[in-house]
């Protein structure tokens, strides 16, 4: 039933992937296939849990800033990120992992910095 998106399932977590020559073509793309995986598959969607993220190069999300894809479930739109945590790997808009590389960085210091009796 998904014919314009890839989905990744990872146990109860699933991601879906849609890529396009425009922001229409993506936001046609997620809602139509989105909608119908959800039914041919008897399940509904926690949108308040569910998430967007644009991904692309610095030039193309600046192209496109001015304005938030719409992707609707339910008649409620998904709230768009600008990063989102997969399989424990925290990513940006621009698939970088600095703020993942920093967020582990920061628990090794901590951590470090404990001191210990044995």
């Amino acid at each position: 039933c998904l014919s314009k998106t890839k989905p990744r399932v990872f146990a109860d977590d699933t991601n879906l992937t849609a890529a396009g020559e425009s922001i229409n073509d993506v936001e046609a793309a997620m809602n139509s296939d989105l909608e119908k995986w959800l039914i041919a598959n008897k399940l509904s969607l926690n949108v308040t849990k569910t998430e967007i993220i644009l991904i692309g190069s610095k030039p193309m999300i600046k192209s496109i800033s001015n304005r938030q894809p719409n992707i609707i479930i339910e008649n409620k739109p998904i709230k768009q990120v600008y990063d989102c945590k997969t399989l424990g790997v925290t990513v940006d808009q621009h698939l970088s992992w600095k703020n993942n590389t920093e967020t582990i960085c920061k628990k090794i210091t901590f951590s470090s910095s404990k001191k210990r009796i044995c």
